[in-house]
């Protein structure tokens, strides 16, 4: 398993118009180190007829990622708003690639305070007996 802290990145979003469906990607994330060296790349496939059967690592130690063009956002997010974050290989599972966090405190989050805003969450009311 190899395991390397990703310190700065880089975002190619192609347009293209039609031309765009000849070309497997929507968008390219580089990943890079502290001395902005590549250390791998999250490929977001336009189709899943283009995605490789497994995420690769050469052996320059280059990691290769490969995902949906839907889930770019969830990505990117991960890396404007998570630190530190890791690119990750783990041989044994089947060649996957991924993108993750270290182990954070159960809570934290965006905001200071423990209340939710979310509409989709009701405020928790203590039971009546």
């Amino acid at each position: 398993m190899a395991i390397i802290e990703i310190k700065k990145y880089d975002v190619a979003y192609y347009a293209g118009a039609k031309n765009v469906a000849a070309y497997p990607y929507r968008a390219i994330i580089g990943l890079r180190d502290e001395d902005d060296a590549l250390i791998g790349a999250a490929y977001f496939h336009n189709s899943t007829s283009t995605m490789p059967v497994a995420d690769t690592m050469k052996g320059s130690g280059y990691i290769s990622c490969h995902y949906l063009a839907v889930d770019y956002p969830h990505v990117l997010d991960i890396l404007r708003n998570e630190k530190p974050v890791f690119v990750e290989f783990e041989v044994r599972p089947g060649n996957i690639g991924s993108i993750r966090t270290s182990a954070e405190p159960v809570g934290e989050g965006e905001g200071s305070d423990s209340t939710t805003h979310d509409p989709m969450i009701k405020e928790h009311k203590p039971l009546t007996r």
